[in-house]
């Protein structure tokens, strides 16, 4: 019989819970309700959980250092020196309000200077390398089926709306949206232009090019599809799809060159931004590129501008009530400009390295788990259960910083023009990226901050990656009951393992190029399984009458199943040889999933959620705690669900992938 122990610091506070409902009926609610009720989404936030309150933490703890900063010498040229005077540009309230629009007026002066067509597509390239979005989007990243070289590639992009959809839907709260976008775009032009200006011609232009390339971009499930997406040419076939662009000039303008071959993600929508700059004439591109230009750089400059880019962005499409505090947003915009500068700060502080080593022993645990269930698996054959298995040992993992950081020599920033300041850190990144095109891949880049409160897969590295600022609780806690930190933190490393065999990581192999290893019969028997969570999402309805897309969340939902599970097996290994304890009034399996539903513990505003249903691959908190455990058997044996609750699946609907 399991011995009860003291409840205290076992990593789970038992006031979370809400007693009112049965664990097996609604087990989100049951483990997260008390929290719920007792948290409601503070005004100056969409969403709120744990996510959010350990991103909060993380936020503080840089606010911390940068104005630390301001009280050190830094030596001219330093990485402190540097985020020091970011910050301080960042905070300069005063000097942003009295200049107002002004700094955008000599990227007025360069559109009304537009002639032709050549010069649209001279000027786009020359935002694009400052960060400003417009027609189509250049990027650099290892060749999907070439591990050796790094590729450029051409992707759709310029609309102001998150999605094609919002341009394209005809329901009352899709119209409702562009109306209020329609508006947005008005109202910034009176605040930059002034109010004697006339706007209305230049948001009906705006909205017309916008919706032109949202009916030519591919939609978010469509893009899931990386091999529809691969379409690899040269210069020449470029210039087949799009004649009419000097397509030499454009690579020039941004530093990459093009003598090699390129990637277009979305050939139809290259042809028809080609044609658009054939039909539409300079004036009207000059409503479009001032519109870019007032956006994208709307939140360096005077509070007024950055409210009203906030009362659509924040208001209407996240239902935000009131603005993040200035000290929130610098720290955000540093954190993603000066990432391993500030980064580096940040992990001398905060990240232990025996927290760096009790991560690396879970990897190895749910590896060692996964190894044993993919041996275990009785619907795939021999020869792709070795594929499988090579995948699997091949993996490499990051855990909390890099090796070696980012050198920011060449990067100039000055106290006194938060604009300029993200202008030169973006042309900085941007070059940089462009630089890697024709060379070999940097094995040993990170994709994400060391602050950054998330994990990733890299597929075309084929490598998890978790950064220093998720190895804190309530996602790991060294002090901790075991149980907690296996259904919390091993469940997020489970989910990273699993993307590599999710719908689009299982298209990689060992090596991280796109060839299939898999025998015909085995992957057809996946994707049916697929279609099984594919079709338990459709039915979970986010909101009356919105229901999640069960297709666009399919590799986060198979991450999600696959995580809870291997978790769990790892978990069961450790507490084979030691005293089983009831603690806190739960048996070390039931702990598991308590600690598994309070990280994915989360609540969001409507307009968020809609937001989210609309444009993310993630579902809701609740489905992606109660769905996949009413998928397993352990969770069934551990609060004993009976068929007649909510939670119980008859044994036959229930998805078993990996």
């Amino acid at each position: 019989m399991p011995r009860s122990a003291e409840s205290k610091n076992w990593g789970f506070d038992v006031k979370n819970l809400d007693k009112s409902v049965r664990p097996q009926n609604d087990f989100f609610r049951f483990a997260n309700g008390g929290w719920l009720k007792k948290n409601p989404i503070p005004h100056d936030e969409s969403n709120w959980g744990s996510f959010y309150l350990l991103r909060k933490a993380s936020d503080e703890a840089l606010s911390n250092i940068l104005e630390g900063s301001k009280r050190k010498n830094a030596a001219h040229g330093s990485n402190l020196r540097k985020v020091r005077d970011y910050y301080l540009s960042a905070m300069n309230e005063k000097k942003l309000n009295k200049e107002g629009a002004e700094p955008l007026h000599k990227f007025f002066d360069m559109i009304d200077n537009l002639k032709n067509s050549d010069d649209v597509v001279a000027l786009s390239a020359y935002f694009r390398r400052i960060g400003i979005s417009s027609l189509w989007r250049v990027d650099a990243d290892q060749d999907m089926k070439d591990k050796s070289i790094v590729a450029l590639y051409l992707e759709q992009s310029g609309l102001g709306l998150p999605d094609r959809d919002y341009y394209l839907k005809t329901d009352t709260k899709s119209k409702e949206i562009r109306q209020k976008y329609v508006a947005h775009i008005d109202k910034m032009h009176k605040i930059v232009f002034g109010r004697n200006r006339n706007p209305e011609k230049a948001s009906f232009t705006i909205m017309n090019i916008e919706t032109r390339l949202a009916e030519a971009s591919m939609t978010m499930v469509e893009r899931r599809d990386y091999e529809k997406q691969y379409n690899k040419m040269r210069l020449a076939g470029l210039r087949r799809l799009a004649p009419n662009i000097d397509w030499v000039k454009y690579f020039s303008v941004i530093g990459a060159h093009a003598k090699g071959q390129l990637i277009v993600m979305q050939p139809l929508f290259i042809k028809t931004a080609g044609k658009m700059l054939s039909d539409i004439p300079p004036e009207n591109w000059k409503h479009y590129f001032k519109w870019k230009v007032i956006s994208a750089f709307a939140g360096y400059l005077s509070d007024k501008l950055a409210d009203e880019r906030f009362n659509f962005f924040g208001k209407v499409l996240s239902g935000q009530k009131k603005m993040k505090p200035r000290w929130r947003r610098a720290t955000n915009e540093i954190d993603s400009a000066l990432g391993e500068a500030l980064g580096e700060l940040y992990v001398a502080e905060h990240f232990p390295e025996k927290a760096k080593k009790s991560i690396n022993k879970l990897v190895d645990n749910l590896i060692s788990s996964y190894r044993e269930r993919l041996k275990a698996l009785d619907w795939m054959e021999k020869t792709t259960k070795k594929k499988a298995l090579e995948k699997l040992a091949a993996f490499t993992r990051k855990l909390g910083y890099p090796d070696k950081w980012r050198n920011y020599g060449k990067l100039n920033i000055s106290p006194h023009s938060y604009l300029e300041n993200h202008i030169a850190s973006y042309t900085f990144e941007f070059k940089r990226s462009m630089k890697k095109i024709g060379k070999r891949p940097d094995k040993k880049e990170w994709g994400m901050t060391p602050p950054t409160v998330n994990a990733y897969n890299n597929f075309l590295f084929n490598e998890i990656v978790f950064p220093a600022g998720i190895m804190q609780p309530p996602f790991f806690d060294p002090n901790a009951d075991d149980s907690v930190n296996y259904g919390a933190i091993g469940a997020v490393i489970g989910h990273e393992l699993t993307h590599g065999f999710d719908d689009k990581g299982s298209m990689f192999d060992k090596n991280g190029e796109m060839k299939n290893w898999w025998e015909k019969k085995d992957r057809k028997l996946f994707l049916k399984k697929a279609q099984g969570l594919i079709s338990q999402f459709n039915k979970y309805e986010a909101l009356p009458g919105v229901y999640v897309n069960g297709k666009l969340t399919l590799g986060e939902n198979i991450a999600d199943l696959g995580g809870l599970v291997i978790a769990f097996r790892a978990y069961q290994k450790t507490i084979r040889e030691k005293e089983r304890k009831i603690i806190g009034g739960f048996t070390p399996e039931q702990r598991f999933f308590l600690g598994a539903a309070y990280a994915e513990c989360g609540q969001a505003r409507e307009a968020a959620l809609r937001q989210q249903i609309n444009t993310d691959p993630h579902s809701p908190s609740e489905a992606r705690v109660n769905l996949p455990l009413a998928n397993m058997t352990e969770f069934y044996d551990a609060f004993g669900v009976k068929k007649g609750d909510k939670m119980w699946r008859p044994e036959k609907d229930r998805v078993v992938i990996w």
